[in-house]
């Protein structure tokens, strides 16, 4: 696990505070103790979901481009973050984006904080779009399983044509998004909106990349799903998901 400062400094300040009490009432003694303590403290900190308090939201009005960020900033560095718009032609839209290195799951428990504050600010019922940018990088470079997904379920899919790289029919923006659909290759982001009542449906599809499975970026994870290396496949584009009510 990285570096984590703000671990450091808390672990340093809870042993220094033991260290004086230990002086006092023992007199020097009991180290074994102080060790057990200063592990169970730093144990605490390290256990997969246990937080001392969820990350802070910061957000942030650009009243020059007439819009609102909503971010989390991990480790000083990296972020996720929700874009709302107040101009007529992008209201209603949200924009994910996110340049960290984080696990998808840790990436979407993280979203689903933020998406918390926006809807403390926006009325959920006016939200309408989502666009998440280029699927392959939408969670960080490190994170391609939609990417996966998609090229996988196209390989499967009776509508795509293998050898061609090309739909049987249809533009390929229209035969991507009804794939990417009918094979919810989003349920993580699903199940946050989900939560608010919400229901996410891909709506758009543009600059699909299309290349031989081998010289995709994710072409060992294909060829571990049994994917042959000269099927020609989508592996990318700009993703937009419709906002609606679920049905009651």
């Amino acid at each position: 696990m990285p570096f984590n400062e703000e671990i450091d400094r808390r672990v340093s300040s809870e042993i220094s505070a033991w260290g004086t009490i230990r002086k006092k009432m023992f007199g020097g003694t009991c180290h074994i103790i102080l060790i057990s303590f200063a592990i169970l403290i730093i144990g605490h900190c390290l256990l997969p979901g246990v937080h001392a308090q969820d990350p802070q939201v910061v957000v942030k009005i650009h009243p020059k481009y007439k819009e609102t960020s909503y971010k989390v900033i991990i480790n000083d560095r990296q972020e996720i973050s929700l874009t709302t718009y107040q101009t007529e032609i992008n209201k209603g839209t949200l924009r994910l984006r996110s340049d960290s290195d984080l696990s998808l799951n840790r990436q979407i428990d993280l979203l689903a904080i933020i998406l918390e504050r926006v809807f403390k600010d926006v009325n959920k019922d006016e939200i309408h779009t989502l666009f998440i940018g280029r699927l392959i990088n939408a969670f960080g470079t490190n994170n391609t399983q939609m990417s996966e997904r998609l090229a996988l379920s196209v390989y499967k899919s009776h509508l795509w044509d293998n050898t061609q790289g090309r739909p049987v029919s249809d533009h390929e923006n229209v035969a991507v998004k009804t794939i990417a659909n009918e094979a919810r290759i989003f349920p993580e982001l699903k199940q946050v909106f989900s939560r608010h009542g919400l229901l996410i449906t891909v709506s758009g599809i543009e600059k699909v990349l299309i290349t031989q499975s081998d010289l995709t970026p994710i072409g060992d994870a294909l060829k571990f799903q049994g994917v042959t290396r000269t099927a020609k496949l989508p592996y990318d584009c700009l993703m937009w998901f419709s906002v609606s009510k679920t049905d009651d």
